[in-house]
């Protein structure tokens, strides 16, 4: 986790530099002008200038001085918890690790945690499920690298858990290394159900860990693993949500999440197609570059079928198939070559 710490008294600043010894993670320390003296520091002038300057730039912020100092400066760039960096309060005694913004994705009360270790102080957090000592799912999702979907109703799952009613975790024993989930889950007091108990467990709400898409009639979120690995080729010029429309296509077709997309991969030729790099942006996933010799090596091994037409435009009679094999480190496919408007598909699992 990157850190800055930001004081604006000279015992601020001493905190900050004894705060940055102590932490294991990276901590670049602010301190306002004229205080500070000797420390090795950045200075400035305006707080609320310099928060609008690195508010996106650190994972964590930590605010020695008043609490209303720091809401106040951060008020205007407060966006999504999915987004927002970790924000702690501490005061110039360190006393108090106050854990402020993005508590559970952002790792705000993790943090609070770890200062209050580092310097005696008292982390206080009022997160409904971590006060009453409760299973959380974004906690679980962060722990194990798993995507919320839908995350609107994140909201009202953990309203059932704070409300004491009873929520349960299911795993889908299809994925590949369910083991270790089950595992990462039960040292956090989770245990997960098989997901084949999904309809009979009597449960207020359910927490599903599975790429695939199910159809449910009690309240519930999926945590979504990385399993999918999408071969991409596509004409010149198709834009972002031509391919985005048939990324969509192809996992309806196989019953699985998008959220579950791994990488995305195509040939060198097709490495600067600006809607190929939105896609892989806004997904926030890998885009795989292979060259043509990688790909027909895999045509080659694996006898896929080729186009003249392709083999004349790009120099390799097929994109999707051998990028998604490549990409996804695997002998078989889930999808094979799948014809989506201007853009060929093809899917397999990421090994």
């Amino acid at each position: 986790m990157k850190i800055a710490i930001l004081a604006v008294t000279d015992g601020g600043a001493g905190l900050a530099a004894k705060l940055s010894l102590k932490l294991t993670d990276r901590a670049d320390i602010y301190v306002k002008s004229g205080r500070g003296a000797g420390l090795e520091a950045h200075s400035y002038d305006s707080l609320s200038d310099l928060v609008n300057e690195i508010y996106l730039l650190y994972d964590g912020l930590v605010f020695i001085m008043a609490t209303g100092i720091a809401v106040r400066v951060l008020a205007p760039h407060i966006g999504d918890k999915r987004s927002d960096p970790a924000v702690v309060v501490l005061d110039e005694a360190g006393e108090f690790a106050i854990s402020l913004l993005s508590g559970h994705i952002g790792g705000a009360n993790e943090l609070a945690r770890t200062i209050g270790q580092a310097i005696g102080a008292r982390p206080v957090i009022t997160t409904a499920t971590d006060v009453g000592g409760l299973p959380a799912a974004d906690i679980l999702a962060v722990k194990l690298g798993l995507v919320i979907e839908p995350f609107n109703k994140l909201k009202a799952l953990n309203a059932a858990s704070a409300n004491r009613q009873k929520v349960a975790f299911f795993i889908d024993h299809e994925l590949t290394g369910w083991k270790n989930y089950y595992l990462a889950a039960a040292d956090m007091g989770i245990t997960l159900v098989d997901m084949d108990q999904l309809r009979t467990l009597d449960c207020a709400a359910a927490v599903v860990i599975s790429d695939k898409q199910l159809s449910l009639d009690k309240n519930h979120i999926y945590l979504r693993p990385a399993t999918l690995a999408v071969g991409i080729g596509c004409r010149k010029g198709t834009s972002s949500n031509e391919i985005q429309a048939a990324l969509t296509d192809v996992c309806a077709r196989l019953g699985r999440s998008t959220k579950s997309i791994a990488i995305i991969a195509t040939v060198t030729a097709k490495q600067g197609e600006a809607g190929l790099l939105t896609v892989a942006r806004q997904l926030k996933i890998q885009l795989k570059i292979f060259t043509n010799e990688e790909l027909q090596k895999c045509i080659e091994e694996h006898q896929l079928a080729v186009s003249d037409f392709v083999q004349k435009q790009i120099g390799v009679g097929n994109v999707c198939e051998p990028a998604a094999l490549l990409a996804g480190r695997t002998e078989k496919f889930l999808l094979r070559r799948t014809i989506c408007g201007k853009i060929t598909l093809a899917v397999t699992e990421v090994r």
